[in-house]
């Protein structure tokens, strides 16, 4: 009876530390991760995660709802920008209906194509298309989200489904290449000028990696710069693409300014008045 509580204590010993080790593993990656990120491509924010729930009391497990009701546009600057963790259900992040409607959680407004003909010289065809062309979840597929730099990630207990950048042309160029010569796959983009938040739908429906401009709406409520563009993948895209950027040296800024290395130019009006003989 005595060996039998022994070997007991010890199996319990053993799946304690068996669940710590798992833990520390899951708290590393999601810290490396952002490190190597950062390291590499240093976007012009925190790289972001975002994860999906079926319900809001999944949600709810990990945190409280964001008591602001706020664009879904500004809960990803949030989280890249001020590092918050941003926890949404459909009413704290309606302030913008397109981003309610890209992430399934409601149906747009009856008034809205109305609205848009008498103010902003929409047909009602045109409105038609262009709903049909934003990307969008189907309603009520998921029904919570939460958005957050992706170290921490560790301390909410889940994995997200993608991960946004937020970059410049030459950061976006530089995680392009490193994932294209790690897979072979080009990335995509169709954006019509409207709803940069749809990049959440295109991760989540195998679109990715997704590059895309934001649209008026971010630059008027997110504070979105006029050399930012907003990149999506999964996670293991992102992984391979920073994994091909370390194995051929490639950081931001790489070294591909030819010009610094140019003598000026002998015939050049500037090269008279600097040159140390005419």
């Amino acid at each position: 009876m005595q060996a039998f509580i022994i070997l007991k204590v010890y199996i319990e010993m053993f799946i304690g530390l068996w669940v710590l080790w798992c833990w520390g593993v899951v708290l590393s990656k999601w810290n490396d991760l952002y490190e190597r990120i950062v390291k590499v491509l240093k976007p012009r924010g925190d790289p972001i995660g975002f994860k999906l729930f079926k319900s809001e009391e999944e949600a709810r497990k990990i945190g409280s709802f964001t008591k602001v009701n706020i664009a879904l546009c500004q809960a990803i600057k949030l989280a890249s920008s001020l590092r918050a963790i941003i926890i949404a259900n459909s009413s704290n992040i309606d302030a913008c209906v397109i981003g309610t409607y890209v992430l399934g959680f409601k149906e747009l407004p009856q008034d809205l194509a109305k609205r848009w003909i008498e103010a902003f010289g929409y047909t009602e065809e045109l409105f038609k298309k262009l709903i049909e062309s934003i990307h969008a979840l189907p309603l009520n597929s998921y029904r919570a989200a939460v958005f957050a730099p992706i170290d921490r990630f560790n301390r909410l207990g889940v994995e997200p489904d993608g991960v946004i950048l937020i970059v410049n042309s030459l950061q976006a160029y530089l995680a392009l290449i490193g994932y294209f010569d790690s897979t072979g796959h080009k990335p995509s983009s169709d954006f019509n000028g409207h709803a940069v938040c749809e990049i959440i739908a295109t991760i989540m429906k195998n679109k990715s990696p997704w590059l895309t401009i934001p649209c008026g709406g971010a630059r008027a409520l997110a504070e979105v710069q006029d050399d930012e563009l907003w990149l999506g993948m999964k996670v293991d895209q992102v992984e391979r693409t920073i994994k091909r950027l370390e194995e051929v040296g490639l950081i931001y800024p790489p070294p591909i300014y030819q010009k610094l290395w140019t003598p000026p130019l002998e015939k050049h009006p500037l090269t008279h008045l600097i040159a140390r003989k005419s």
